[in-house]
C-alpha cells in the first residue's frame, strides 16, 4: 500500500518525465481531468493514482447570505477512465459508493491544505482519512476578550471527543465577515473556538444567544489518519492515450497519477531560460520563500509577502497570489532579442476595479509581455490561448478554468530582460493580482506554432483541463464495473 502519511500526493519530480529504465519511461500527470499521452494498454501500467479531497466556499458569506462549505463527494463521486476525452470506451468507478461501503460517509474534505485522499498503488485501493467533521456541538460556556476583539466559545462534542486540531466552522457567525479558522486547545472531549469581532457589534450576549439556538458543524484535522481498504477494480490503460476525469457534480477533486508510457512527453527545453511551477510545493517546505527555476539556469524567484495559507501561498498544484501584495520576482539582466512566455493560470480576479493588476510580466526597457487584468498584452507578436492562435488581445478575467496562454514578442532589438515577476509586475506589490499560477515558462526565442501546441499538450497532462461529467449518485445499482458504450 502507498504510505498514507505526510503531505500528500506531491509530484516527486515537479512534473518532469522520468525513466525507471530504458524501456519503461514514466510520466506524472495531474488535474481535475487530464490525458496521459503515449500510454500502453494493460492493467499494470498505471503505477499510482491519488484523488484529493477539497472543502471550499463558492462565494463570500455575509449576514444576509451565509455560504456553506462544499466538499468533494457531497453529491456523488465517480472516476471515469477513458480511451479519449469523448469517452467512446470507458471504465467508470463509483468511488463514493466504495467509500460508504467501507464505513465512511463518502465525502473527501480538506482543511488548511491538508486533505482526505483515495489512493491506488496499481493493485489495491484505500481511503486515507485526515479530516473529521462533526455536526452536533453543545456550547458549554463563552468568555469575552473585548480588548482583543473576539469571543471564545468552549464546547463539547456530543458524539465523540476531539482527536485533532485546527477546527474550522462552516457557519456564518453574526458580526463576522467570513468563516475563520478555529484552534482546538484541549483533546479531552472539550475544545474552544474563536468568534472574530470584526465590526465591534458582536458581544458576549450575542455569542450566547446565537450558540444556544444553532448547532455547529466543525471540520478538523485528525492527529492520526484513519485508513479504509476499498473494494475497487484494477484500472486498465489504453493504447496511445488514457484520459482520467472526475464525475463529481459540484466540487471536482484534483487527481495525481504516475504511469508507464511508450514515450515520455515533456516541455520543450531548447531556449528555455526560466521554468516555474506550483506542483510539488507546499506551505511547509523549508525553501518555501524561493520559487526555483527548473530550467537549470539559476533564475530563481523570491516569494514576497506570502502568508503561506490557503489564500496566500502554495495550493494543491498551484501558487495562490492574494491580489493584495503577493508576488514572486527577480531583478536580472538577461539579453534576449526574441521571447516566448507561457502561462497556465486560473481564477484571475481584480480586488480593486481600478487597479493595474498583473498575473505576471516579463519586462524590459519600453516593452512588456504578460497578462494585465486578465488581458494579454505585448507590443508585437502573437498569442495562443488553449491551442488557438490569435493576433488579438484576449480576455480571461474571472475565468475559473485552467487557461494556457502563450505570447511571443520580437522586434525589440538588443534590449534585455530586466525583471521576471509572477503575481504582479516590476517586482512590486502595487500591481498585485489575485490568481492561481500552475506553470510559467520563459524562452529566449520565438517558439513555432507547432512547439506551442506541443507545450499545450504537456500542460494538459501536467495541470489538467476541465471536462463536464455525469453526476449520478449510482450507476447500475451502485456497483463498480467497467461500462461498455
Amino acid at each position: 500500500m502507498m504510505n498514507g502519511l505526510g503531505n500528500l500526493g506531491h509530484l516527486g519530480k515537479l512534473g518532469h518525465a522520468s525513466t525507471s529504465g530504458t524501456n519503461h519511461p514514466e510520466v506524472e500527470a495531474s488535474g481535475r481531468a487530464f490525458p496521459i499521452w503515449n500510454t500502453k494498454p494493460g492493467d499494470d501500467k498505471l503505477m499510482s493514482l491519488s484523488i484529493h479531497g477539497l472543502t471550499e466556499q463558492s462565494g463570500t458569506p455575509t449576514p444576509e447570505n451565509p455560504v456553506s462549505m462544499r466538499s468533494v463527494g457531497d453529491t456523488g463521486l465517480f472516476l471515469s477512465v477513458m480511451a479519449d476525452k469523448e469517452g467512446s470506451d470507458y471504465q467508470m468507478l463509483n468511488i463514493k459508493e466504495a467509500i460508504k461501503k467501507a464505513g465512511h460517509d463518502g465525502i473527501l474534505r480538506s482543511v488548511n491544505g491538508i486533505y482526505d485522499e483515495v489512493v491506488y498503488n496499481g493493485k489495491e485501493w484505500k481511503l486515507i482519512q485526515r479530516i473529521q467533521n462533526e455536526r452536533i456541538i453543545t456550547c458549554t460556556s463563552v468568555s469575552n476578550h473585548a480588548d482583543l476583539g473576539f469571543c471564545d466559545c468552549y464546547f463539547s462534542l456530543s458524539k465523540m471527543s476531539i482527536t485533532g486540531y485546527n477546527i474550522s466552522s462552516n457557519y456564518f457567525v453574526p458580526g463576522t465577515s467570513k468563516i475563520g479558522i478555529i484552534q482546538v486547545v484541549s483533546t479531552g472531549g472539550f475544545g474552544s473556538f474563536t468568534l472574530a469581532n470584526n465590526g465591534g457589534d458582536f458581544t458576549l450576549d450575542d455569542a450566547n444567544q446565537w450558540l444556544s439556538n444553532h448547532e455547529l458543524e466543525v471540520i478538523y484535522i485528525l492527529r492520526t489518519p484513519a485508513e479504509y481498504p476499498l473494494d475497487l477494480p484494477v484500472i486498465t490503460t489504453y493504447d496511445e492515450q488514457t484520459y482520467f476525469a472526475s464525475n463529481a457534480a459540484d466540487v471536482k477533486p484534483r487527481m495525481v497519477a504516475q504511469c508507464k508510457v511508450s514515450k515520455a512527453l515533456d516541455y520543450i527545453r531548447e531556449g528555455l531560460i526560466g521554468y516555474y511551477t506550483g506542483r510539488g510545493r507546499s506551505n511547509t517546505d523549508e525553501n518555501k520563500n524561493i520559487l526555483p527555476d527548473l530550467s537549470g539556469n539559476g533564475n530563481d524567484l523570491e516569494n514576497k509577502n506570502f502568508a503561506y495559507t490557503v489564500d496566500s501561498g502554495y495550493g494543491d498544484g498551484y501558487i495562490q497570489y492574494d491580489g493584495v501584495d503577493d508576488f514572486s520576482g527577480l531583478k536580472t539582466s538577461i539579453p534576449a532579442t526574441k521571447r516566448t512566455v507561457l502561462f497556465t493560470v486560473s481564477d484571475i480576479h481584480r480586488l480593486n476595479e481600478n487597479s493595474n493588476a498583473w498575473c505576471g510580466l516579463i519586462d524590459g526597457q519600453n516593452y512588456f509581455l504578460g497578462i494585465n487584468n486578465g488581458t494579454g498584452f505585448t507590443q508585437s507578436g502573437n498569442y495562443n490561448v488553449n491551442g488557438v492562435v490569435s493576433k488579438d488581445n484576449f480576455n480571461i478575467l474571472d475565468k475559473g478554468d485552467n487557461i494556457y496562454v502563450a505570447g511571443t514578442t520580437d522586434g525589440i532589438g538588443s534590449k534585455q530582460i530586466d525583471n521576471i515577476t509572477i503575481g504582479s509586475t516590476l517586482n512590486r506589490s502595487l500591481y498585485a493580482c489575485k490568481c492561481k499560477i500552475y506553470d510559467v515558462l520563459l524562452y529566449d526565442r520565438i517558439l513555432t506554432e507547432e512547439e506551442i501546441l506541443h507545450n499545450y499538450k504537456v500542460s494538459c497532462q501536467y495541470n489538467g483541463e476541465d471536462i463536464d461529467g455525469k453526476s449520478e449518485e449510482t450507476t447500475g445499482g451502485g456497483e463498480n464495473k467497467t461500462n461498455e458504450p
